[in-house]
Formats: structure tokens, C-alpha cells, sequence
């Protein structure tokens, strides 16, 4: 079932649709045992339920990739209200849609309404309670905090302040559509009984994929540098280390040696090559010596050059690794590009 635009927009799934439908991990009538389950899933929390003693008839569907867990939770209740209370969750993130109904959503010292339409995060640093109304519906993602800041250091180039989102419900447009969709398409995928999703050789790509698009899609305090294109010519401190790396690239060269020569504090060297160059310094010297030994490879027939040679001679110590990282880039084998020439 494929997710357009107006869907999009107006909600996450079309209503009265669980979705994960043949993953239900958890049903229960009895309240202290839906605390319990809730409490193994996620965190410890305050669960109750106001107005009288309305009927429960909770059902909670689950599925977990690698490190992200997908989970659309009904409590079944058709009049009263359900109240959370959550504790700081320090290492994780929750990703938190509407599928139904409204849940009035207190955090980090603001007070919203979620509806459909709409996506949050609650960071993990912060309490949250809810009160959910009667037949609400809800999708929320498990993210650990160490996997998203760590996309952050590889984009900014250092490691960051601890990363803080902003609690206001975000609608889904632009980039939060995007996230939305890969999310519903990968459910519905898992409800057709694909495995795809869940492959051990694609699970990884799969989660870095949603780790970048919410970080796109909902402000947080590194929102600013994160969205921000490389523009302009480079400044003079980066144009020096590339100058550098060229003269050298055959050298050991360390990072700090290029921190040294730009003449800059490492911070400052990070973020310009991130920003200008879309790499770290020492990425930047890895490709440029992968591109290097592919030139030399493919002059290597005419001089006589073996694939050591070439690599020693592009700056590269270790033989198998070096194997490793042109192959991820161009395809094949060293070796096999001097016999796609020798055949040719």
C-alpha cells in the first residue's frame, strides 16, 4: 500500500488501520499487566486511567530492525482518558505519531496538542506525561541517542554538545514526509511478509536513512550547521591542506599534521571540510589517495607496476585494507582493474 501525498498530510495511516497488524506482540484487558509490558518495552512510567474505570482492551504491535524498534499501541479505551508519566529515558529518543484521536503531550516545559498529521520527539533528557484521549492511536520509534550523535559527529566533523530536539509537533511536510513514508513503507512491507527490511546486509543503511531524515526533519540544536550546504570557495586554511595532501599523498600524513599546516584549531578544520567538502580531513586524504591509485592503476600496465607497488606509492600501509576501500568506491579489486586492462 503505497502512501501519496494527501495521506501524508492528513494522517500517518488511513484510520482504523494498525498498522503492523500481523506483528501483535501484546493484548491484555488488565491495566497492571499493560504497565508491565509497557514498562519491559520502554521505560518504568506512571500509567492510570481517568474518568470511572472505562473498559481496556489493550493491543500493542512491535517489530525491531537493528537498533530501532516500531511500535503502534491502542489501549482500547472507548470513553475516558489515559495518563502517562514518563521519566527521563537518558539514552534514547522517541518518535511519536497520531494515528487517531489526540494526545495532549507535556515536555520540556511546553504543553501541545499531537494530532494527526503531525510527528514529535521526546528527547530523552526531559519528563513527559500524556493524557490520551478515548480511542487514541499512536506509532512511536525507539532511538537510541548514541546512533543519532553519532551521525552528527560525522557530518559536523567533532563530536557535539549533547543533542537537544525541539518538543513542538512537527507537520508532515518536506523532509518529515519523507521519514514518515519510508516508515509506513517499511511496516506495510513487513505486513506483506517482506524480510528485506530486516536483512542483516541492508538493516544498517536502512536505519542511517531515517537517523538522517529526522535530524532533517525536526529542529534541534544543531539544526543550524546540519542543514547547511557547502557554499562559496573554500577558505584559504582548506585550500592549504588539499594543497598539502597533494604534495604528500605518498607520506604518512596524520591529522595532525593537517591541523598544524591549515594553521586552524581542529574544530575549525573539521567543520570547513564538512562544510566545503562534505568529508572529514582524513576522508578527504582517503579518497584522494583511492583516486590517486586508481590513476596509477590504470597506468600501472604501461610502467609495469604491481597493485603494492601502486598502493605503497598512493600512501597506503596496509594491503588489505586498501583492497577494502577501492573496492567499496570502484566496484572490483585492484588486481581486477589492471587485468580488465591487460584483456583489453
Amino acid at each position: 500500500m503505497m502512501l501519496d501525498m494527501h495521506e501524508t498530510l492528513s494522517g500517518f495511516w488511513p484510520q482504523n488501520v494498525m498498522p503492523l497488524v500481523k506483528r501483535t506482540k501484546f493484548t491484555s484487558t488488565d491495566l497492571g499487566a499493560v504497565h508491565d509490558h509497557m514498562t519491559k518495552i520502554f521505560c518504568d512510567h506512571d500509567l492510570h486511567v481517568e474518568g470511572g474505570a472505562p473498559p481496556l482492551t489493550f493491543r500493542h504491535n512491535h517489530v525491531a530492525l537493528r537498533s530501532m524498534t516500531f511500535s503502534a499501541t491502542d489501549y482500547g479505551t472507548p470513553y475516558g482518558r489515559v495518563a502517562i508519566g514518563i521519566p527521563p529515558m537518558e539514552e534514547l529518543f522517541l518518535v511519536q505519531f497520531t494515528l487517531t484521536g489526540c494526545a495532549q503531550i507535556t515536555h520540556q516545559n511546553a504543553t501541545f496538542d499531537l494530532l494527526p498529521g503531525h510527528m514529535c520527539v521526546l528527547s530523552s533528557h526531559a519528563p513527559t506525561r500524556q493524557v490520551l484521549n478515548n480511542d487514541y492511536k499512536h506509532f512511536t520509534i525507539k532511538i537510541a541517542r548514541s546512533d543519532l550523535e553519532q551521525v552528527l559527529a560525522g557530518e559536523l566533523g567533532y563530536r557535539p554538545k549533547s543533542l537537544s530536539f525541539s518538543p513542538q509537533p512537527v507537520p508532515l511536510t518536506g523532509a518529515a514526509a519523507a521519514f514518515a513514508h519510508m516508515v509506513r513503507t517499511i511496516c506495510d512491507d513487513i505486513d506483506n511478509g517482506s524480510v528485506a527490511y530486516t536483512h542483516p546486509r541492508a538493516v544498517g543503511a536502512i536505519e542511517e536513512t531515517l537517523r538522517r531524515l529526522l535530524l532533517a526533519a525536526v529542529p534541534h540544536n544543531h539544526s543550524e550547521i546540519f542543514n547547511t550546504p557547502p557554499t562559496g570557495p573554500a577558505p584559504y586554511y582548506i585550500r592549504r591542506v588539499e594543497e598539502f595532501i597533494r604534495a604528500n599523498a605518498g607520506d604518512p600524513i596524520t591529522i595532525t599534521d593537517m591541523i598544524e599546516i591549515s594553521g586552524v584549531s581542529a574544530r575549525s578544520l573539521h567543520t570547513g571540510f564538512r562544510r566545503f567538502r562534505g568529508d572529514t580531513p582524513m576522508g578527504y586524504l582517503k579518497r584522494y589517495r583511492l583516486e590517486l591509485a586508481h590513476q596509477m592503476l590504470e597506468r600501472g600496465m604501461e610502467q609495469g607496476q604491481s597493485v603494492t607497488e601502486v598502493a605503497l606509492a598512493s600512501g597506503f600501509s596496509h594491503l588489505s585494507k586498501f583492497a577494502r576501500d577501492y573496492a567499496d568506491r570502484y566496484g572490483c579489486r585492484p588486481s581486477d582493474t589492471l587485468k580488465k586492462l591487460r584483456s583489453s
